[in-house]
Parts: structure tokens; sequence; C-alpha cells
């Protein structure tokens, strides 16, 4: 269940990067998230590459992830992510509707699941309630499993 506690300016600011192969879904994503007060777009990228380059040329904190990129599916991805970035955010947005992929993301270090047919107030809110996990994982030193957010929109 998600925290609806949880607002805006009660976390660091979240310097997301968007994996999705969709350039105008990526792009409106981007422009919505820059309009949020505690959100920034830092690149957007179609392939699990070129995801991975920005990581080193944008030092982002987040990661709104699309299951299938342009140079195959995200699975993988997630788990290099997560590895490399122990303290990130990642959401998984996603048009599959599916329990065992849901798992599956979940398993390979996603924070949350966000069903694609939501609104994007359920992908922010996931976003949010992710970071504070994530802050609260840092601080504990506890391990990188994913926290298991799930909204099915």
């Amino acid at each position: 269940m998600l925290d609806a506690a949880v607002r805006p300016g009660e976390l660091p600011s979240l310097r997301i990067v968007i994996g999705e192969n969709n350039a105008d879904l990526a792009l409106t994503l981007a422009l919505l998230l820059d309009a949020e007060p505690d959100m920034l777009c830092v690149a957007t990228a179609a392939a699990a590459s070129a995801v991975l380059a920005a990581v080193d040329e944008h030092s982002p904190n987040a990661f709104i992830l699309d299951m299938s990129l342009d140079d195959g599916p995200s699975l993988p991805l997630i788990a290099v992510l997560r590895a490399r970035l122990p303290a990130a955010v990642i959401v998984v947005f996603t048009g599959h509707k599916n329990e065992l992929l849901k798992a599956h993301c979940l398993q390979a270090g996603a924070d949350a699941v966000v069903v694609k047919a939501g609104d994007f107030e359920e992908l922010t809110l996931a976003l949010r309630v992710a970071a504070q996990a994530a802050a609260m994982r840092v601080a504990g030193g506890g391990d990188s499993a994913g926290s298991g957010i799930s909204a099915d929109g």
C-alpha cells in the first residue's frame, strides 16, 4: 500500500533518468516530473545502454524504467542499477498488470511497480515512497531489496 502521507519537500530532490522507448511518453513524463517541486528529469533513454551512460553523465538517484527497452528487457538493467547504486530509487512503469512480472521486478531490485494505466499521481507517489524507503534503508544499513510498492491503477 502506498503511504499517502508522504509530501513533497520532505525528501531530497530526485534526479530521475527515464528509461522508456516511447519517445512521446518519455517526453511527457519528463515535463510532468519537472513540474514537481522535488523531482527533476536529468535524462531520458530508450535503451539500457543509454540508461547506464546517463548514470555516469548525470549522477541520478532515481529511475523510471519501462519493462522493454530498445536493446532488450529491463530486468537485467534493474539488477545492474541496484548493484551499482544501492540507494537509488527504481520504479518500473509498465503496461503489464501481471503479478509474476511484478514479483520478478521486485526480486531484481525494483522499489516499486506502477501500471501505466493509472494516473500520474500514482507514479509520483511511488517515487516519493520509494525514496523514503531508500533513505531508511541506507540510514539503517539494510539490504538493497525493493520495498515492494505496487500500484495497480
